[in-house]
């Protein structure tokens, strides 16, 4: 014979107990959730925090750097004993010219444009050579008005720029006819084009390709 086992009815107050008792339970499992979630939240914003700082710090290292560099390169009494050194130099090349024939110094001007290459700066113009030869713009322009050979600081500049150019094309064979060009001082391919021909009696293609040749011929010989 099987045992009969006999079920207590539960009592209100059980109940109740038994309610609270889980109600309990389900709070404390909540709060600890969100506890939980918001110390994982704290962290991660501790964590990029940390970032940010170290990376400011790297930032401040390198500022410091870069600092300290700038500083190593501008020496202010370097800089004046320079300027004093230009100035003193101009002052010297005032005194020289004064003292020169029309045709000394067009050779001595010939010379200072040959030497800085001044005349590859597409945007130079008259007031720019005059500060930089210390001469006045009224004396450069009688200069070049008095040369059969110019006339005009245009044509004056355009022909160092065409003579520039066909020492570039000898040295840079590796060079295209563009950088060629802008390294020359000229603008305008067509202006090139058109200039170089005009004074050297070929295209600069032509040019480049008549130098090869002959190179391949000295070297034969």
């Amino acid at each position: 014979m099987y045992s009969e086992i006999e079920f207590v009815p539960m009592t209100a107050n059980s109940i109740l107990i038994t309610a609270v008792f889980f109600a309990f339970l389900v709070a404390a499992a909540i709060s600890i959730y969100f506890s939980y979630k918001q110390t994982n939240t704290i962290l991660k914003n501790n964590n990029q925090l940390a970032d940010e700082v170290e990376s400011q710090k790297e930032l401040q290292h390198q500022l410091r750097n870069e600092l300290k560099e700038l500083k190593e390169q501008l020496k202010p009494k370097d800089r004046v004993s320079e300027l004093q050194q230009e100035t003193e130099s101009l002052r010297e090349n005032i005194k020289d010219t004064r003292e020169m024939s029309d045709d000394e110094l067009r050779g001595w001007i010939d010379l200072q444009m040959a030497e800085s290459h001044m005349y590859a700066n597409p945007d130079l113009s008259l007031k720019d050579i005059a500060q930089r030869l210390g001469l006045t713009q009224k004396r450069i322009k009688q200069l070049l008005k008095d040369d059969v050979r110019y006339g005009r600081l245009y044509d004056y500049l355009t022909e160092k720029r065409v003579l520039y150019a066909t020492e570039l094309i000898k040295e840079n064979p590796q060079w295209s006819m563009d950088a060629i060009r802008k390294e020359a001082g000229f603008v305008s391919r067509t202006t090139f084009q058109t200039e170089f021909k005009k004074r050297i009696g070929v295209t600069p293609a032509q040019y480049r390709q008549h130098t090869q040749t002959e190179e391949v011929r000295v070297e034969s010989n």
